[in-house]
């Protein structure tokens, strides 16, 4: 099906970003699943798991990236989508070097992209522009898969 086409029971990408917009502010924790701590999968999991399109979770990383390891597992639970296909609600994966390390929802304001995430120097949830080191640093896209489809 079609990823434009909403059904009844589908989760709309604004649906998607709503639910991360009320994570903002929450401050950041490695490894945290709360609304005391959370980093940058743990927002992805705590999203997926209040709009019921994943149950899935994995605590088993380090904060040094190594490998393609923290990328597997959004391969193994969403679709990727090209870069450039990239709407919001999608999930953008970034690399510090040579390895995948960060990730944050794709949103917009005022027409223009930003990125909703959990920042471990910012120490908490933000929404900025997404704009500066970002562009540089996007290795992957996904797109959560609608149950059922």
């Amino acid at each position: 099906m079609p990823a434009e086409i909403i059904t009844p029971g589908t989760v709309t990408p604004e649906a998607i970003v709503a639910e991360a917009r009320g994570w903002l502010g929450v401050p950041w924790r490695h490894q945290g699943r709360s609304r005391s701590g959370i980093d940058c999968v743990g927002l992805v999991v705590c999203v997926a798991h209040a709009l019921d399109l994943s149950d899935y979770d994995s605590t088993g990383y380090s904060r040094r990236a190594q490998g393609q390891g923290f990328v597997e597992h959004f391969r193994g639970n969403m679709d990727g989508v090209a870069i450039r296909d990239a709407r919001p609600g999608d999930v953008l994966v970034f690399a510090d070097q040579a390895y995948p390390c960060h990730c944050g929802f794709l949103t917009e304001r005022l027409g223009h992209p930003h990125l909703l995430h959990a920042h471990a120097t910012r120490r908490q949830v933000i929404e900025e522009p997404y704009a500066g080191e970002w562009p540089a640093k996007i290795k992957f896209a996904f797109r959560f898969r609608h149950p059922g489809h």
